[in-house]
C-alpha cells in the first residue's frame, strides 16, 4: 500500500543521577485486524490495515535447511526483497518447521511483507500433562514477547491442520482410541489451543490477532469454502483437474500447491550421470511422496507431451507446476472480496529435492516463481474460457483509482493480426471489471496456431498483459524459431526470434537458470 515506514525508538531508564539502560529499537506503527465474522456467504477472513481491506499475495515459507542452518542477515535481507520485487505482501510461517530468527523478521519489517506466524504444532495431537504444558507456556511467551514488536507480525496462528486432523484424518479408528481416550485427547487440545495460548497472547501481544487452527474445515467439505481460511488439495492429493480451481475458491486461501522437478544443477549436487532419470535409486530417494512421480506425470500428459529427454522432462514439470498455480491465484484474485487472499504452498525448500517449493534448495527459482511477478502484479489481466463466451477480468490491489483502456487481440504465432477490440475501464480497489467476448463474434482463425492476447494499458504504459492459448500446449502446431541473443552490457541480453515461443528457459554451462 505504500512505502513501510520505520521508525526509531530509544527508550532511557534514568534515575536522580544517571542513565541505568538504554533501548534502541525500529518500530512501525500500524493497526492490523482479522475480520472473521458471519456474512451472507458463511464467515469472512481477512485482513485489515490502517482499517484498510488488503488482498493478501504470498507463500507458505518453510525452514531454509533441514538441519535448521540458518541464513545470514544479508541472505535473509535479499530473499525477502525478492519476494517484495515478486509483489508478496503476505508470507505464512508454517507451523511444521520452526520460529525465524530476528534478522528474518526485521527483513520483512523492512520490506513490508507481512507474517502470518503459526506456533509450532502441526498435524499431530500434543500430550496435556503438567510438564509438556509449563514447557508450552514457556515457549509461547518467549515467541510472543520476542516477535510482539514486529510490525509485519500480522496473525498469531495456534496449529496447522490439527483441528482438520482430528475430525476428518480418522486417527481414532487408526489408533483404536476408546470414547474415554478421545475426550481425553480432544480436551488437552482445547485447552492448549482455545485457553493457554489465547491467554498468554492477550497478557502479552492483545493487538495482534490469533486463530486457533488453519484451516477451519477441511477441502472435503463444502461449507471449506464458504468459512474462514482454506487448505484445498483437490489438486494433487484430489487428482481433481487444474480447472476445479476456478470453483473451488474459499474466503482465504492459505494452502494449496503442485510439485515439480528442481533444476539440473540441483539434481547434479547429489546425482552422478548415469543416476540423472527418474528411474534412478538417487533420484526416486529425492522424491518424499509416495506417488509424487506419477501425479506429475498424470497431469502432464493431460497438458503436454512426455520429454525423454531428463533435462526437457524437468522443464515441463515445472511449467505443468506453474500453469496450476496460474490458475489458481487467477482466480483466487478475481473473486476478490469473496476470496481475499492467496498463499500457495510452499515458496522455498529445506533440501535439494522434487517437491511443491517455486524456488530450490540452492535458490534457483523454478519456472512458477518467474510468473509470480506477472501473477501477483497490483494490476491484473485474466482471460478465462466460459463455453460461449470469454471472460476478461481487470483488476487493481491498488488504493489509486485507474482510468485505463483494455486491448484485446487475437494474433498468430508471426504476429500477425487477426482480430482487435479496446475498452475503456475503471479501476479501483473494491471492484473486479469483467469483459465478456463472445465466441460467435469472433472471426474464424487456426486454434493451434494463434493466441489471445489481453493488456490494461494506461499512458502507453502496459500495466498487465496476459496471452491465452485455445489448446493444450500438445495441439498447439508451434513452429522451431530461430533466436538471436545478442549482448548489449554484461548485464543485459537482447533476445529476439522469427517465431513465437511459448516459456522462453536460458541457462548457463553449469544448467543454472539464467
Amino acid at each position: 500500500l505504500g512505502d513501510p515506514y520505520l521508525y526509531q525508538l530509544s527508550c532511557k531508564l534514568l534515575n536522580s543521577i544517571k542513565i541505568i539502560s538504554t533501548v534502541k529499537m525500529p518500530i512501525g506503527i500500524r493497526t492490523i485486524e482479522l475480520i472473521n465474522l458471519p456474512d451472507s456467504i458463511g464467515t469472512s477472513f481477512y485482513f485489515k490495515l490502517n482499517n484498510v481491506p488488503v488482498f493478501m499475495k504470498g507463500a507458505n515459507y518453510i525452514p531454509s535447511d533441514v538441519f535448521f542452518k540458518q541464513k545470514s542477515k544479508v541472505e535473509l535481507l535479499n530473499d525477502v526483497t525478492l519476494y517484495k520485487n515478486s509483489h508478496f505482501n503476505m508470507l505464512r510461517i508454517w507451523g511444521g518447521g520452526v520460529y525465524g530468527d530476528d534478522d528474518f523478521y526485521q527483513s520483512c519489517d523492512e520490506n513490508g511483507i507481512l507474517v502470518w506466524q503459526d506456533f509450532m504444532f502441526a498435524c499431530a495431537m500434543y500430550p496435556g500433562d503438567i510438564k509438556f504444558i509449563n514447557n508450552v507456556k514457556e515457549e509461547i511467551k518467549e515467541q510472543v514477547i520476542r516477535l510482539r514488536n514486529h510490525p509485519c507480525l500480522a496473525l498469531w496462528c495456534g496449529n496447522n491442520e490439527i483441528n482438520e486432523a482430528w475430525h476428518n484424518w480418522g486417527w481414532q479408528k487408526q489408533f483404536n482410541y476408546t470414547k474415554t481416550d478421545s475426550t481425553v485427547i480432544w480436551n488437552d487440545y482445547q485447552k492448549l489451543f482455545h485457553s493457554i495460548i489465547p491467554k498468554y497472547i492477550n497478557d502479552f501481544n492483545k493487538q495482534t490477532p490469533y486463530f486457533n487452527s488453519s484451516p477451519f474445515i477441511g477441502w472435503g467439505h463444502a461449507e471449506s469454502l464458504k468459512q474462514g481460511d482454506s487448505h484445498y488439495w483437490g489438486v494433487w492429493w484430489g487428482m481433481e483437474p487444474f480447472d476445479v480451481y476456478q470453483k473451488k475458491v474459499g474466503r482465504f486461501m492459505s494452502e494449496y500447491g503442485f510439485q515439480s522437478l528442481p533444476n539440473l544443477s540441483t539434481f547434479k549436487t547429489f546425482c552422478d550421470s548415469s543416476q540423472l532419470n527418474l528411474n534412478s535409486l538417487s533420484v526416486k530417494a529425492h522424491q518424499k511422496h509416495k506417488t509424487g512421480f506419477q501425479t506429475i506425470q498424470t497431469y502432464l500428459d493431460y497438458s503436454y507431451k512426455t520429454p525423454q529427454n531428463f533435462q526437457d522432462y524437468i522443464y515441463v514439470s515445472q511449467l505443468v507446476q506453474r500453469d496450476g498455480m496460474k490458475k489458481a491465484i487467477e482466480a483466487h484474485r478475481i473473486n476478490k472480496p469473496r476470496c481475499m487472499g492467496t498463499l500457495f504452498w510452499q515458496l522455498n525448500d529445506c533440501w535439494p529435492g522434487s517437491s511443491w517449493s517455486a524456488i530450490d534448495y540452492f535458490g534457483q527459482p523454478k519456472a512458477v516463481f518467474y510468473s509470480l511477478k506477472k501473477i501477483f502484479n497490483t494490476q491484473l489481466v485474466s482471460i478465462s474460457d466460459q463455453q460461449d463466451y470469454y471472460k476478461i477480468s481487470c483488476l487493481s490491489d491498488s488504493l489509486k483509482d485507474f482510468k485505463v483502456t483494455l486491448n484485446l487481440k487475437i494474433l498468430n504465432f508471426k504476429s500477425e493480426l487477426i482480430w482487435q477490440k479496446s475498452f475503456s475501464k475503471e479501476l479501483n480497489n473494491s471492484h473486479v471489471n469483467h469483459t465478456f467476448i463472445s465466441k460467435n463474434e469472433l472471426p474464424l482463425f487456426d486454434s493451434t496456431s494463434s493466441y489471445f492476447k489481453a493488456e490494461i494499458v494506461q499512458n502507453q504504459k502496459i500495466m498487465s498483459s496476459t496471452n491465452y492459448f485455445f489448446s493444450q500446449p500438445k495441439k498447439i502446431n508451434f513452429k522451431k524459431a530461430e533466436i538471436l541473443i545478442k549482448k548489449i552490457n554484461s548485464n543485459t541480453f537482447q533476445i529476439s526470434a522469427n517465431e513465437f515461443i511459448k516459456d522462453l528457459y536460458l541457462y548457463d554451462q553449469n544448467q543454472n537458470v539464467i
